[in-house]
This record gives C-alpha cells, structure tokens and sequence, in this order.
C-alpha cells in the first residue's frame, strides 16, 4: 500500500489525510486501468496479427488449399538456387514440389548458377566453366572448364558465349568437340532444328545474325532495330527494340516482315545483358505473348498475337518466370520466395518462401519418380 509522505515539519488533520489518501487510491486505479487497457489492446493485437497470417497462409500456400483449382493443378518438381549472404555469394541447390512439400537439399555449395535441366542432369555454369550434375548419382562432371559467360542447351549440343572475346562456340556433350563460330561480340543465343541466331553488338546497336549449325550461311537479321531479350516460337523471333523506347517487335526467322508487334513495352537490358535470351521475362503460348510490362510497374501482361488485344494477367511486380504447360512460376521484384498461378484455372499459390536467386520447373519427370539425395561437397 502506497504511504502519503509528509514533509518533517507537515502537520496534517485526520480528515486532511483521508482526503489525500482517497485522491491518491484514485490515481493508482487509474493507472492501473490504463495498464490493463494497453495490455487488452495489445493481447488483441498480436491475435490479429496470428489470424492474419493464418489467413494468408491458408490463401496463398499450396498447403492450406482445396477445391477444384487444386484438384487440376499439375504438380511439379523444382530446382532452386539459394545464395549466401557473403560477400563472395556461395551458391547451394536445392528442390521442392510445387504444391509447397518435400523441400531437400540436394547439393550445398554447389556452385552451380544458371541452371537448366533434363531429364537425367542438372546443367550450369561454375567458376566460369559449365557443369552437370547427375540426376541418379548426385556426381559432378565438368564439361568446359573455364571463360563461359553463358550458354543455351539443344539436345546433344550446348552453345555458349566466352567471357574475353564474346565468341560463341559449341561443345558436343557426346564427341566432347568444341567449334568455334566467327561470331564475336555475341551477347544472346537462340537455337532451332535448323539455325543458331546471335544478337551481336554493332558498337552502336545490337543486331540478330543467323548461321546454320556448322557456322555457315551467316545472315544478318533486324538490322535497323536494336535488339534486347528476344525469344522465339516456330517461324518467328520476337524481342525488344531499344531503337522504339523499348517496343516489343517480331521478325521472321528468314528475316524478313520487321515490324512492331503493338504499343507495349517490354522488359529490356541497361546496359548488362544478364540473361542469355529473353525467356526469363516473356514467353509464347496458345498464341498469346506473355510480357513483364514495364509501363504497369513490372506486371504481367499479355496479348492476342491475331487481334492486339491486351490483358493484365498477374498483378504484382514480376522479376523472373517461366511457363510450364498452362502454369506460369515466378519470382515478385525484391521478395523472397517462388510462386505460381495457373491461367486456365485462376489458382495461385506461393511454392517457396525460401530466398531464392533462381530456378527451373522441371517439366521431364513426374514427381513420384524424383529421386536424388542431399550431398555436400
């Protein structure tokens, strides 16, 4: 019980204490009321808080889903890439499934970046030279051994772009032959059954440049426009103009029919092309081009390659994706994590709230059949 202190020369009547005595138990249950107000308030507050992130969960994670959107999303089996927070980044692989379960390890510290897969190995690039992993063993094997900056795998071939020269070069993974192609200054590749195209830097601007596997019968594509990031489909090549303010245009495959797609405006290099070709940021299906749109803060959009008819298709700031069947995979701008959203069905989820630097759905195998084990080296 809380004493009225009296100064040593203070007299003080009896009703003058009561008086004071009474003003002083109001005080401390006042206080203490507001003491048990805060403590409500903030009781209250961290139960919203536990609500809100249920609620989240049970809405964005494959995990905490049903109904029929689920029941027909195709599951599939990821490879991801985490990055290590040193200054000198230590790049692991890892997998997970894409309904957010059966998350392991498969290699820490693997090295590997820019990977693509198949159905027996994992392929990237490690200390400047290309890589593949077993599948079946979890064994590294060293293809090339150094000066690779990037590279893009065709059956049996790889064709990749040096670090000193931007040549492009091919190596057969059967014969272990590698080719040298006259073509310097290289910055992206593309390969079909029957042509490899280039985007070559002009010193002014980037072309296209065509030649057939064996390096002959060059010709130059797209010479007025200047090229970033394209992709194909079958009869076309499809990239972004830095001569238009970044327009997205086509071109034939035998060079001719140059001409703007539509007014839109796609994702294009400042001046470091990271990727080896555009795929990362646009891609073809059911005769549709998905693009990140750059004027509608990295949304993605897509649009009607017969009437021009544009629609926005995921409203959040898109960094990287890939499309798989009817599914697109993809990364938020400066957010961890791995996500994907089915445009047939309008099912959305988030994969992986891991901090992933990249990674590659692979589409060769059925998720029962994945089997590898976590090694380390």
């Amino acid at each position: 019980m809380q004493r009225i202190q009296l100064e040593a020369d203070e007299e003080l009547t009896r009703k003058e204490y009561l008086k004071r005595k009474k003003k002083n138990t109001k005080s401390l249950q006042k206080r203490s009321k507001i003491t048990y107000i805060m403590i409500g308030i903030f009781a209250l507050l961290i139960i919203y808080i536990m609500i809100q992130v249920y609620v989240y969960k049970r809405y964005n994670n494959f995990k905490y889903s049903a109904g029929e959107e689920l029941e027909a999303q195709k599951v599939y089996n990821i490879f991801f890439v985490t990055e290590g927070y040193t200054y000198d980044p230590v790049y692991s692989l890892s997998s997970i499934h894409s309904n957010g379960f059966t998350e392991q390890s498969i290699y820490t510290n693997s090295g590997l970046s820019e990977i693509t897969v198949t159905k027996d190995y994992i392929y990237g690039i490690k200390e400047e030279g290309i890589y593949r992993l077993s599948r079946s063993t979890n064994e590294f094997e060293m293809l090339i051994e150094n000066n690779v900056l990037k590279y893009v795998l065709k059956d049996h071939m790889i064709y990749f772009i040096t670090r000193d020269e931007k040549r492009v070069k091919s190596y057969d993974i059967n014969t272990k032959e590698i080719k040298d192609f006259d073509v310097v200054d290289a910055y992206e590749i593309l390969v079909d059954s029957n042509y490899v195209f280039v985007v070559r830097d002009d010193k002014t601007k980037k072309i296209i440049v065509r030649f057939d596997k064996n390096g002959e019968n060059k010709f130059e594509m797209a010479t007025d426009a200047n090229v970033s990031y394209m992709i194909q489909d079958d009869t076309k090549i499809y990239f972004i103009n830095k001569n238009d303010e970044n327009k997205i245009y086509e071109i034939g495959k035998d060079g001719n029919q140059l001409q703007k797609l539509a007014d839109i405006v796609g994702k294009s290099d400042k001046g470091d092309i990271k990727e080896v070709d555009g795929s990362k940021y646009m891609f073809i299906n059911q005769n549709e081009l998905y693009f990140i749109n750059v004027q509608d803060g990295n949304t993605l959009w897509k649009i009607n390659l017969e009437t021009k008819e544009t629609s926005k298709v995921i409203s959040v700031a898109v960094e990287i994706l890939q499309n798989v069947d009817n599914t697109i995979f993809y990364k938020i701008n400066r957010e961890m994590g791995v996500y994907l959203y089915n445009y047939d069905t309008k099912f959305m989820s988030l994969v992986t709230k891991r901090r992933v630097k990249e990674f590659y759905v692979d589409n060769y195998t059925e998720v029962g059949e994945v089997q590898m084990t976590s090694q380390s080296e």
